[in-house]
């Protein structure tokens, strides 16, 4: 690569090298002058600083013991005055504050990153005014940190205008004689072999180092141009090789048109470098195939192991809702059950590999009700709330529309996170949740914005410069005592930047911490029907057919034989498909619930064999649904390329597994 930048003329080498090396000396005396002004001007407000709030804390503690704070006000003011404090404030015990403010014009106006690190090492000054073993208030002064960074700007402009002036100088003075005592070997350089041959008086010019070389090559290039004559049908040959692979690589050593040996070898080696080309990138392919597949392998794993609990949770809330319970019990199990179904839509997403590999998530845009999703949602925080006696607060502006168009299940998920977040960062106080409607600017819509505000731990100014980072929490030592993946916000700051928002941050450590994410304000233009919450489905009379239930995991086992037989259906236990076969061929059932994943054999090799088995025999077609937490893409279309009839993905859901059977068991009576 360095000889590939290098410049090709001797010349231009030396003039580089001189340069570079000029250009570093003078940059670094340059980057050490800044840096000493920098810590002297540093040192020198602050050295002001001590020395004004002695002689001002005097004054104002004489004037606090008497309360004269007329003449505060003017100590405060002259303090400010032409000096390199922007504000004096005067805080006394009681509360009362006295403030003056002279802010003077800079020099030159810094730019903003001089003036942000000028701002990172100056603090304000505080003083407790005192007397007689009293306290009287507080004196605060605060820097000019506009002044200042001009100072230091004007300072510093100066000396890189005269860094540049100096190194331009420097860089003609050096041309020049390069020209002059190098020049002859460009000469030379331009001379054909004809021409190097019989010109002897550009060979003179050259500096001594050089003469023997090219004496070498004027000798060469006369034996040569008796051997160039005879090659030239090769010379013809070569070039259409080389106008056939188009252009060569440019290097230093880039053979001419002459040379016969270096065009043979130039293509030699551009040939090798495409050859190991093409075997990198068949490499690089044979590797991203792999990690494709193995990254695919463990999204379907991890889908089919959380949908299988999935199924269960759901499940059995919804069982348990259809019992008998106090209104208390049925408000928990409903809070359950709507937790759970916001948790599935978020694993829907999550491991749905199209998305993953498109690196986006689809946003919704629908009406919806803000306060019934505000009522649905908090339920579930309050809870926590109350188990560490906290007050949680909610309420919503006058203007802020009722029904909206936007995504409800992201601005759930956004809205559970951030409430998560500050009951579990907050263990004394309050947590508050207010919705306002805020104009927009220069013709833009109005904007709703969410605000949540916690009184817990809060966050140091360097955390927050991360927080919304993947993987990133407050500190070590709350990581340890909290726990959490720090992929909460990093998610919310996503969905909320796909929903045309941005979500903010102000927090103080030890004071609590307020966060904020602001939406499009899209009123709906038809207010959306209010959905009934789904009731319990009526037992279909299904006469007692059989249906075989080929399931491993017990708990679903359990699920799917309570939901078949209040539907009046009659069910069959099989564990795995070696189990399935045997029972099919001992009895004829209306239905086959067939899983995917299992021990001994699995449910689409267990489809496959019935199916043969269907065809040499002459029986009858089985139906058989597929009833699998193997939701990723393309489960769909392998289960019914094994021969099923239809597919049923985990959670099930009772009224969509009830129109299954009523289309299947019930079409084919079992015989």
């Amino acid at each position: 690569m360095l000889s590939a930048l290098l410049p090709k003329s001797l010349v231009a080498r030396i003039y580089a090298l001189y340069s570079a090396a000029l250009l570093f000396f003078v940059g670094g005396g340059l980057g050490l002058f800044y840096q000493y002004q920098f810590a002297q001007q540093l040192e020198t407000a602050q050295q002001s600083a001590t020395m004004l709030i002695e002689v001002t804390a005097q004054t104002i503690a004489d004037s606090a013991v008497i309360g004269d704070y007329d003449t505060i006000r003017r100590t405060l003011e002259k303090s400010t005055l032409r000096s390199q404090f922007a504000a004096a404030t005067f805080i006394d015990i009681s509360g009362g504050r006295l403030h003056s403010e002279s802010r003077t014009p800079p020099e030159a106006r810094a730019p903003a990153w001089l003036q942000a690190r000028v701002a990172e090492h100056l603090y304000e000054v505080n003083r407790v005014i005192s007397a007689g073993g009293r306290d009287y208030g507080v004196l605060r002064l605060e820097f000019d940190v506009d002044m200042i960074a001009g100072s230091l700007w004007v300072l510093f402009r100066n000396a890189l205008l005269l860094t540049a002036l100096g190194l331009s100088g420097g860089l003609l003075m050096i041309w020049f004689p390069l020209k002059r005592w190098l020049g002859p070997l460009g000469r030379v350089r331009q001379l054909g072999g004809g021409e190097l041959a019989g010109h002897t008086e550009a060979l003179t010019e050259l500096p001594l180092e050089f003469r023997p070389m090219f004496d070498v090559l004027r000798q060469t290039a006369t034996r040569l141009q008796h051997e160039l004559a005879t090659r030239e049908k090769a010379l013809v040959s070569l070039r259409q090789v080389l106008a056939g692979l188009q252009a060569l690589p440019e290097t230093s050593g880039c053979p001419t048109d002459n040379d016969i040996e270096g065009m043979t070898a130039a293509i030699g080696r551009l040939v090798a470098e495409r050859e190991a080309g093409r075997l990198a990138l068949e490499q690089a392919r044979d590797a991203a195939e792999a990690a494709n597949r193995a990254k695919s392998d463990f999204l379907a794993n991890m889908s089919h192991e959380i949908r299988t609990p999935m199924n269960g949770i759901l499940g059995m809330t919804e069982l348990a809702l259809q019992t008998q319970l106090t209104g208390e019990q049925r408000d928990y199990l409903q809070i359950v059950s709507s937790s759970a179904d916001a948790l599935l839509t978020i694993i829907n997403d999550i491991l749905d590999f199209s998305k993953i590999e498109a690196g986006k998530l689809r946003i919704e845009s629908i009406p919806f009700n803000l306060p019934g999703l505000l009522e649905e949602a908090l339920p579930a925080i309050a809870i926590k709330a109350r188990e560490k006696r906290l007050t949680l607060k909610w309420g919503l502006a006058a203007d802020v529309p009722q029904f909206i168009t936007g995504d409800p299940v992201r601005v759930r998920q956004v809205l559970l996170n951030l409430l998560s977040n500050a009951v579990k960062f907050t263990d004394r106080g309050e947590v508050e949740l207010q919705v306002r409607r805020e104009p927009g600017t220069s013709g833009m819509p109005d904007t709703l914005c969410f605000s949540v505000r916690d009184t817990g731990i809060g966050i140091t100014p360097e955390a927050q410069l991360h927080i919304f980072e993947a993987f990133s929490q407050a500190d070590n030592s709350t990581t340890r005592k909290f726990g959490g993946t720090g992929l909460g916000l990093s998610i919310s700051s996503h969905l909320v930047a796909l929903m045309d928002g941005e979500i903010r941050l102000q927090s103080e450590p030890g004071h609590g911490s307020t966060f904020c994410f602001t939406l499009p304000c899209r009123p709906a233009d038809a207010t959306p029907a209010t959905t009934p919450s789904p009731a319990p489905s009526p037992a279909a009379p299904a006469g007692g057919l059989p249906v075989l239930l080929v399931e491993d995991n017990r708990i679903n086992q359990r699920l799917a034989t309570k939901l078949l037989e209040d539907r009046g259906y009659r069910v069959t236990h099989a564990e795995n498909g070696q189990l399935a076969l045997d029972a099919l061929a001992h009895a004829s059932f209306a239905v086959v619930l067939m899983d995917m994943q299992m021990p001994v054999m699995d449910g689409l090799e267990a489809t496959r064999r019935i199916r043969a088995r269907e065809a040499a025999s002459g029986l009858p077609r089985t139906p058989i649904v597929a009833m699998t937490a193997n939701a990723m893409q393309g489960d769909r279309e392998r289960c019914l390329a094994a021969g099923m009839d239809d597919y049923l993905s985990k959670p099930i859901n009772a009224d969509e597994l009830s129109r299954q059977l009523e289309r299947w068991a019930q079409a084919r009576p079992a015989t």
